[in-house]
Formats: C-alpha cells, sequence, structure tokens
C-alpha cells in the first residue's frame, strides 16, 4: 500500500460518511447498497479501509457530527467489519458486519416505504459470504464453523421484518433464496458402513431445512403473498431450491413442476444457471422416461449422461451399470441420496431402469413355453443378470421386482412359494410416456 496521510485518510472516511448520509436522505437505494458491498473489493471500499488503518478515531468523527451520529450504530461497526476484511480477519469481520446488520434492520423497519431493499439484499448477501469465509478460516484453525448458523438465524429476523403488508413483502423472496444457498452449503461426509456409502450431513444443515419448511409454507400459503408480484430472478432461483428440496424427498412430480419453472424463466445468457437446474432436472426427466437430446448434454456440458440415456433407449442394462459406476460421485452429489450402495443399485436411476432386463427374461418365457410366457422364474431373471456380469441372489431380485410392480413399472404379482413373477396378459411393462411414477 502507498504511504497514505493522515489529512487523506480524514477526506476518504468523511466522504464516506457524507454518501452515507446523503443515500439515506435522498432514499437512495442503489447508492446505499454499494456502501455496504464489503466483498466486492471495490476500489472505494478498499480504500476505505486503508484509511480506517491509518486514521484511528473515526468514531469520534461520527460522534462529533449531528449529520452522521444518527447513523453511528450502524457506520461503527461496519468500519470495524472492513477494517477486519482488509487485513483478512474474516472471523471478526462476519461479528462486526452482523452488529451493523442490525441496526440496519432497526433503522429499516422505522422506513414505511420499500426505497431501500436494495441495500437490504446486499446485506443478507454480504451476511451470508462473510458467514461461509468465517467459517471456513475457524475450521482451518481447528475451530468449530458457526456462523453460517448465525446467518441463518439474522435471515430469518429479515423474512419477519419483510413478511407483512406494505411494499416490503416483495423482499422476503430473495431473503429466502439466500436462506436456501445457507442450507445447501452444509458439507456431505462419506463413511463406509457394511455394503452401503452412507452420506452425512452436517447438522447445521440439517436443523437449517425445518426453517427453510417454514418460510416455504409463508411463501406458499399465507395470503400477505402473492408469488407472481416477486421479481424473475428471485422466483427463478427460489424455484430452482425448492425443486431440489423434492428430489431430496423423491417427490418427482413436484420436483419436475418446479425445475422445469426455473428452466423455462431463466434468462437465455445465464448459461451456468441454466446448467446448474439441468443438473437435477435431467434425473428427474429420466425417472419418467423422458430422454434428453445428445445436443442439449453437449451443450451444457452434461456428457456425463450421454451413456445413460444411451442405454435407456437400447435397454442395455450392463452400460447402464457401467455408466453409474464411472460417474457415481456426480450422480451421488447431485441426486443427494442419504444412502448409496456401493454398485449404485438404490441411487434413483439405477431403480427406474431395472425394469429393462425383464422383459428380455419375458421373451426368453415366451419361447421356451408360449402358454406360461406371463410366469416368469425369478433364477431366469438371476441367469439374466449374471450374464450381464450382475451378481444378485432370489431375495434381492424379488425385493427389486416389488419394488417395480410397487411403482407400476410392472403390472403382476408374487408367487412366492414357487419363485415366479406372474405379469399381467396386458400390457405388462407400460411405458413411461411422461408420467410420474409412483412413489
Amino acid at each position: 500500500m502507498a504511504y497514505l496521510s493522515m489529512g487523506e485518510s480524514h477526506r476518504r472516511i468523511t466522504d464516506y460518511l457524507n454518501r452515507f448520509a446523503d443515500a439515506i436522505n435522498y432514499q437512495d437505494g442503489d447508492s446505499l447498497a454499494r456502501l455496504f458491498s464489503v466483498s466486492s473489493d471495490s476500489p472505494s471500499l478498499l480504500s476505505l479501509a486503508d484509511a480506517l488503518n491509518v486514521f484511528q478515531d473515526a468514531n469520534r468523527l461520527i460522534k462529533q457530527s449531528e449529520k452522521f451520529s444518527q447513523f453511528g450504530e450502524v457506520v461503527a461497526p461496519f468500519f470495524r467489519s472492513l477494517q477486519c476484511y482488509r487485513i483478512g480477519n474474516l472471523v471478526d469481520a462476519y461479528g462486526a458486519f452482523e452488529k451493523a446488520s442490525n441496526a440496519f434492520i432497526q433503522e429499516f423497519r422505522n422506513w414505511e416505504s420499500g426505497w431501500a431493499l436494495e441495500a437490504l439484499y446486499v446485506i443478507a448477501y454480504e451476511i451470508r459470504v462473510l458467514a461461509e469465509r468465517a467459517d471456513r478460516e475457524l475450521a482451518s484453525n481447528g475451530k468449530s464453523p458457526e456462523k453460517l448458523k448465525g446467518a441463518g438465524s439474522f435471515l430469518m429476523k429479515v423474512f419477519g421484518v419483510l413478511a407483512g403488508k406494505g411494499p416490503k413483502r416483495v423482499g422476503a423472496l430473495y431473503v429466502t433464496c439466500q436462506l436456501f444457498k445457507i442450507y445447501f452449503k452444509g458439507v456431505l461426509e462419506h463413511k463406509v458402513s457394511g455394503n452401503a456409502r452412507i452420506l452425512t450431513v452436517t447438522g447445521l444443515q440439517l436443523g437449517t431445512v425445518n426453517l427453510c419448511r417454514s418460510v416455504i409454507r409463508s411463501i406458499e400459503t399465507a395470503r400477505i403473498f402473492d408469488f407472481e408480484e416477486f421479481p424473475i430472478r428471485d422466483k427463478v432461483t427460489y424455484m430452482y431450491y425448492t425443486g431440489r428440496l423434492e428430489v431430496l424427498n423423491e417427490n418427482f412430480p413436484a420436483a419436475d413442476q418446479k425445475l422445469s419453472y426455473a428452466l423455462t424463466h431463466c434468462c437465455l445468457s445465464k448459461e451456468a444457471n441454466i446448467r446448474m437446474i439441468l443438473k437435477y432436472l435431467i434425473p428427474v426427466k429420466l425417472s419418467i422416461g423422458i430422454l434428453p437430446k445428445k445436443q442439449l448434454l453437449e451443450n451444457y456440458d452434461l456428457v456425463e449422461y450421454n451413456n445413460i440415456v444411451e442405454a435407456l433407449k437400447r435397454g442395455d442394462l450392463r452400460l447402464l451399470r457401467s455408466a453409474l459406476q464411472e460417474n457415481e460421485d456426480q450422480y451421488v452429489s447431485t441426486i443427494r441420496s442419504l444412502s448409496c450402495p456401493r454398485e449404485a443399485r438404490a441411487s434413483s436411476l439405477s431403480k427406474i431402469t431395472k425394469e429393462n432386463h425383464n422383459p428380455h427374461s419375458y421373451i426368453i418365457q415366451k419361447q421356451k413355453d408360449p402358454s406360461k410366457a406371463h410366469q416368469v422364474k425369478l433364477e431366469v431373471i438371476v441367469k439374466a443378470l449374471k450374464w450381464l456380469e450382475i451378481e444378485m441372489d432370489l431375495d434381492e431380485v424379488e425385493c427389486i421386482v416389488a419394488i417395480l410392480i410397487y411403482k407400476n413399472l410392472m403390472k403382476g404379482y408374487f408367487a412366492h412359494k414357487s419363485k415366479v413373477v406372474v405379469l399381467s396378459k396386458q400390457d405388462p411393462f407400460p411405458k413411461l410416456n411422461g408420467k410420474p411414477v409412483a412413489s
């Protein structure tokens, strides 16, 4: 940093205070928002931070001026946050920013109009980002990361301020989306237990999901909110995250509806966002028998699904198994299943498409004894799987076929004693045709 005189430092601090006071007095929300954007690394805020580290008595400047003192509870801790951020002390930067944000919320409550919503959006964004960075700092020092939890509590408080009548309520969806980002920021830990790889989620993530559900209920059922009045940007983000929650809950019809909304309304120039949506929408579409075009997968760098799509087209279980194993980590991180058997047999994609081996067994049985074509012994299915280099015993096959019957992917029933699947004589393997699988 170049030498900075005391006089120049004083000028920079005073200039910021004047801009802050003018933004509030003239209700200039955009200008006020820029003054809170700590993590943007804007030259003006970085130069202010340098000035604060030279001129150590900024609080006196605030208190001595009637123009500035009324905002002292917001500005003083913000200055402290900016100083800490500049020197890389992210834990203290977060703590000071949270104090400034709480003071701002108290002021925001008293303003009748929503002119300061843009500033509130920046504060909601910054408190999440600073909390994430502070938690990384804590974790690297062997301490428990806890700032995201505090940020979540603060955002719930902000939501409460916005969840009322009047023009401020349109900001509620943006704050909700910031809460979702905190929830989905949790780290998945991999543990091996017997034949399954168990994915555990941090306590923060599991605790926050209940808060998210309460916010979702408020957004979707409260009469004070009209979903269509929210900004399209926030509606797309909201549908993306609630769609992911539905995937987690294995409610694929609802996931399809929400993620499709997000994709349809997402700005075409936001290719990274479209790709994020497709990462979840494609498995959902596969589960209802809708296959993506190869060009779509290539356009958005989702080629890991190419072999899965090809396997589904051909009814090739061997190729499907190979594709699932090859990209298993990507599929697991996308679907966020809580338990994933080692050979991916319990992944949602594998479950939905297991029926591809059954028609082959059905054809074999029909050729062998046409009068009993609808009766397929489980041992025939086991042999077919073995030919495909997939080892399963009778109990495993029986379990999977039971799932397929339950999900209406096969029509029939078990003759348990004789270990025979008795298939319906009319359309034993119905096509999905875009219809959701029973869950």
